[in-house]
């Protein structure tokens, strides 16, 4: 673009111009006229500086409809031109427009310009032209008289009129009338900028006649502008596009080249894509900043601007296209692939841009391999680089707003940061607790989750202490709002805890390092966290019916029997001060007791006989006796439930080793015929009372004890 500028410039202030000269850059829209027409410009600059060249800008925009056009048209040139005019001149260009614009059928006398010059004009309007402007002399002669002046002079004026083919068809015209006629003066060079065709367009639709010999006749020299080159594009969007969104990490890179080739070249063909697409990120881009991949967001940000009906499709079906397609999808490799093509518009398009965009596609979204071609994924790494082939981060990218279903990135990274700092993690995940999201859950589920993905991230020596602290707020993690039941699946923090503890300890440390890091957690663990994990460190090394010995346990058998004297020495010591008697969590603290304890229940008898006598303990396992199972109703003739049935059932027997279940429900009967009780104790041990006995007919998996409670 730089040398064709450089060579219209040279060529304005090179060339004869005794009676004017209209020269035009062509060129489609959005190639670039406007910044090539900036750049003669500055070619032109050090011609303005030794004054012997003008540059007179009219925006005919500004100025809509004949008339205005005309009157404004003149009253610019009247402003740049008039100083190098004798005095007695300088107001003739104004008075000129004015004359003009005042006889409304101007445009009628100028619709012919079969001939060179005005003399046409003239002669056809010449009752027109007789009349007299404001000032004495006729139109004719005032044009005359300022033609004479600047024939005179050496300096030359060019006046850049841009995007005419944006105007309307009637002002367009008027512009090129009035560079043909009126306004064709010595030493004044017009340089026009628009689309060719299109003006040629405009032209045959008002003089049929005419043809491309209309603007033949206006316009001395076209300059078709040159072809852009894709390499200059493709970096002017990833400079622009780095200035906005900064530098790809280096891990990144490779797929950023990969999407940008696959799915952003193929797109940008003009400079005005280029200019698109990078105002379009720039106004999306601080909403999400961080909480999505950069290639990913160029990319869909690319399809929204050039494939509006894709994009569409794609916004609508993010569970066809997030994750990774199983095996058992069903249908046949080609009726998938069809059935894909019509689902996202694909299958009305030429074979070549089908190709193109499954191509493009297929970068995105991963599942799609399977659909056009041969390759099946597994896993979920997308999701660590909140690519929008996750579909847990898909909505960031198409509402401009950080998903409602993950944590923020400023947020994980901020714990990534700060993962040796005890006080700073505690702070942040007790925070988030109180944090309630819209869908259900607290903040504290969404970070977890996230953790597993950025585990990586977090420098191996900051593990231990993130570990402990960890370790230490997982009880207070375990809030009920984070439990997913039924339909909704089954989830909660406690497990979301173990799925990090995958990531973060199990993949990145041989055994020996584990056992270091899990010994100093437990230490300060809290109870039931430490319960819970010091049987499941015990179960990697006890076979059962369907489950055989891991092959890699987190710690050995002898660091896992440590590990459970740690929880039985935390236990015991609770239990002293009956510190959990009230839990939410009992039942599943004196059934973890129960099988640590080698099934010796004596201990266990003793401690509840004692806290039976207390009210508030007898009220927290009324609490925590009823457990919920879910299933569907089969129905009759086929129409069964919709949704899942809730059911919930009281399982004394379980219980019977360790607590003596005819005093609980003694204690209970008398509670209830007292009136000492709020209204809330009241309902839950009126549903404690009222729920069936016995076990579910359709009950979760596990020992019978798990039967007992939630």
């Amino acid at each position: 673009m730089n040398p064709f500028a450089r060579a219209v410039a040279q060529s304005l202030t090179t060339m004869s111009a005794p009676e004017g000269v209209v020269v035009a850059i062509s060129g489609p829209w959005g190639a670039g006229k406007s910044s090539a027409v900036n750049l003669v410009r500055h070619h032109l600059q050090r011609s303005v500086e030794d004054g012997s060249l003008v540059i007179v800008p009219f925006n005919p925009w500004w100025f809509p409809g004949s008339d205005a056009l005309t009157l404004s048209f003149f009253q610019e040139l009247s402003a740049a031109i008039g100083p190098s005019l004798p005095s007695k001149l300088r107001n003739s260009l104004a008075a000129l427009g004015q004359g003009v614009s005042a006889v409304g059928a101007f445009a009628g006398a100028i619709a012919s310009l079969g001939s060179p010059g005005i003399g046409d004009l003239f002669s056809k309007g010449a009752a027109l032209l007789g009349r007299a402007s404001k000032q004495e002399r006729t139109i004719d002669e005032e044009h005359r008289q300022i033609a004479k002046a600047l024939r005179e002079r050496s300096k030359r004026f060019v006046v850049v009129i841009d995007d005419i083919d944006r105007l309307s068809p009637d002002d367009a015209l008027t512009i090129f009338r009035l560079v043909k006629s009126v306004g064709r003066l010595p030493n004044v060079i017009y340089l026009l900028a628009f689309d060719r065709q299109i003006a040629e367009r405009i032209v045959a639709e008002r003089f049929p006649s005419e043809g491309p010999s209309y603007l033949e006749k206006i316009i001395q020299r076209f300059f078709p502008l040159p072809p852009p080159v894709q390499t200059t594009l493709n970096q002017l969007v990833v400079e622009s596009a780095v200035k906005v969104m900064g530098d790809v990490p280096e891990r990144q890179v490779a797929r950023f080249w990969n999407v940008f080739h696959d799915v952003i070249a193929p797109i940008i063909r003009t400079p005005r894509d280029v200019v698109r697409l990078v105002n379009h990120i720039a106004t999306g881009w601080p909403a999400v900043e961080g909480n999505v991949d950069r290639a990913d967001f160029l990319a869909i940000s690319a399809l929204e601007l050039a494939e509006p009906e894709i994009y569409a499709r794609i916004r609508a079906n993010p569970d066809r296209l997030c994750g990774v397609r199983q095996q058992n999808d069903g249908g046949r490799q080609g009726d998938i692939g069809q059935e894909y093509d019509e689902l996202l518009g694909l299958a009305d398009r030429s074979e070549r841009d089908r190709r193109r965009l499954r191509i493009a596609l297929r970068r995105l979204f991963p599942r799609l391999d399977a659909v056009w071609g041969n390759t099946w994924h597994a896993g979920d790494e997308w999701r660590r680089d909140r690519q929008i082939a996750s579909l847990e981060h898909f909505r960031s990218y198409v509402s401009f707003a950080v998903s409602d279903d993950v944590a923020s990135a400023q947020t994980i990274q901020g714990i990534v940061e700060h993962a040796a700092d005890g006080d700073f993690i505690r702070n942040e995940l007790v925070r988030a607790i109180a944090e309630e999201q819209r869908g259900g859950g607290t903040q504290a589920a969404l970070i977890l989750n996230e953790l597993r993905y950025a585990a990586p991230d977090i420098a191996e020596g900051d593990v231990a202490p993130f570990v402990a602290t960890l370790f230490e707020v997982a009880d207070t993690l375990d809030v009920d709002a984070d439990r997913q039941r039924g339909f909704a699946g089954m989830g909660n923090n406690q497990l979301r805890i173990y799925w990090l503890l995958n990531r973060l300890v199990q993949d990145r440390f041989d055994q020996p390092a584990r056992e270091e890091i899990y010994r100093a957690a437990m230490e300060n663990a809290s109870l039931d966290w430490a319960l819970d994990f010091a049987e499941s460190c015990l179960a990697e090394h006890t076979p059962r019916e369907g489950r055989r010995v891991s092959d890699n346990p987190r710690v050995s058998e002898a660091v896992a029997r440590e590990l459970r004297d740690i929880a039985l020495r935390k236990l015991r010591a609770a239990a002293e001060t009956a510190a959990f008697s009230t839990s939410p969590k009992l039942i599943s603290i004196l059934f973890a007791w129960w099988r640590l304890n080698g099934s010796d229940a004596a201990e266990i008898r003793t401690w509840t006989d004692e806290q039976l006598g207390s009210d508030a303990f007898v009220i927290a396992l009324a609490a925590d006796l009823p457990s919920e199972s879910w299933s569907f109703g089969a129905g009759w003739d086929g129409m069964g439930d919709r949704v899942q049935r809730r059911t919930l059932r009281v399982n004394l027997q379980p219980l019977e080793d360790i607590l003596d279940t005819a005093r609980l429900e003694a204690r209970v009967a008398d509670l209830l015929e007292g009136d000492t009780l709020d209204e809330q104790t009241r309902e839950t041990l009126v549903l404690y009372r009222d729920t069936p006995r016995g076990r579910h007919d359709i009950g979760r998996s596990g020992a019978d004890e798990e039967d007992a409670g939630d």
